[in-house]
């Protein structure tokens, strides 16, 4: 007579669903970081980059200028193509990139970078007539300023860099100003958000740059 065998696939089966259980209740966790520019607005520690003083919003704005009364666009602002990717750049030779598998930007960059040029132009002028292009043609700024960005990212131990050129052009569309910009920040350590840092405070100098121009020209 055969002896009664205990059936072995259900048991397998019953152990495996196991083990598939409690790999989903146990997820890989995400190792992936995210990243954003910052402003004047939001962020104090950029005020010496702008050349502002004091500790609050209001007190660096005041140490500004006065108040400057005019519609100023911001935009277009172009970028390399290069650097429409949500992965970071990290520059490694002159001719070498290198794209961060785990570090990558919140949003666009492009977008990133107009909107926080335009918020920091705000502060600089103390107005809140500061638009983004595209803008209606009832809403023509007085002022505009046009970014062509040809370069926006760390190098391989921090430093941040922004080069390429910029302009302002009045209501009509005339050039009143045109210059490059090559802007190097160093980073408070080789760490990605140190490099995120630097890129903000690039920035930073770039809009003080740019709402100084401006208020030449409306002098």
């Amino acid at each position: 007579m055969t002896p009664n065998r205990a059936p072995t696939v259900p048991v397998v089966a019953f152990v495996v669903a196991g083990l598939l259980a409690g790999c989903s209740l146990n997820p890989k966790e995400d190792p992936t970081r995210y990243y954003m520019l910052s402003s004047l607005g939001d962020d104090p520690g950029l005020y010496p980059s702008a050349g502002l003083t004091g500790d609050s919003r209001e007190q660096a704005a005041r140490s500004a200028g006065p108040v400057f009364e005019v519609r100023v666009g911001v935009g277009p602002v172009t970028f390399p193509a290069y650097l429409k990717r949500s992965r970071m750049a990290s520059r490694v030779a002159n001719n070498e990139l290198d794209f961060l598998e785990t570090e990558r930007w919140a949003e666009p960059l492009e977008e990133a970078f107009a909107h926080t040029l335009a918020e920091n132009v705000s502060v600089l002028l103390r107005t809140q007539d500061v638009m983004r292009h595209p803008w209606y043609a009832t809403a023509q700024p007085e002022y505009s300023v046009r970014v062509d960005v040809a370069r926006f990212e760390r190098d391989g131990t921090g430093p941040a860099h922004l080069q390429g050129s910029w302009e302002v052009r009045d209501d009509t569309g005339a050039t009143l100003v045109s210059e490059p910009m090559d802007i190097s920040e160093p980073a408070d350590d080789p760490t990605v958000a140190a490099s995120v840092q630097a890129q903000s405070r690039a920035v930073a100098r770039l809009s003080r740059q740019i709402a100084d121009a401006i208020r030449r020209a409306g002098s």
